[in-house]
C-alpha cells in the first residue's frame, strides 16, 4: 500500500473512532461533506492546512497521523472500545484468555 492510500484509511480511522460522520466532521472544520468524501475517496488532496483541522476534529494530531505505529494504535483502540461495552464478567473471561495466549507465547519462546 503506497503512503497516499494509507493516510486515507488513518483519516477515515480517525474520523470513525472519534465517532464522527463525513458531515459531521465537514460542520466541525467549515468545509461541504462532498469535500470530505472527495478527500477519503482520494479525488482531492487536502491541504496542511484542512490536514490539521479534520485531525483535531478527530481528537487526534499530525503526528498521530503520520506515525509509524498508528496500526497498532489503531487496534489497540479498538480493543479497548470493544471492551468498554462488556460486562464485568466477560471482561474477566477476555482477561483469562489473554493470559493462556500470552503463557502460551512464552512456552514457545522457551522451546527456541
Amino acid at each position: 500500500m503506497h503512503i497516499r492510500e494509507r493516510l486515507l484509511e488513518r483519516l477515515i480511522t480517525l474520523r470513525k473512532r472519534a465517532g464522527l460522520s463525513a458531515r459531521n466532521l465537514s460542520f466541525k472544520i467549515g468545509r461541504s461533506e462532498y469535500y470530505i468524501s472527495r478527500i477519503e475517496s482520494g479525488k482531492y488532496n487536502p491541504s496542511i492546512h484542512d490536514l490539521e483541522k479534520i485531525v483535531e476534529a478527530c481528537d487526534s494530531s499530525l503526528q498521530e497521523l503520520f506515525s509509524e505505529q498508528f496500526d497498532s494504535y489503531r487496534v489497540d483502540r479498538d480493543i479497548i472500545d470493544k471492551l468498554h461495552g462488556l460486562s464485568t464478567k466477560e471482561k474477566d473471561a477476555v482477561l483469562s484468555l489473554l493470559v493462556l495466549v500470552f503463557k502460551r507465547k512464552e512456552d514457545e519462546e522457551d522451546i527456541i
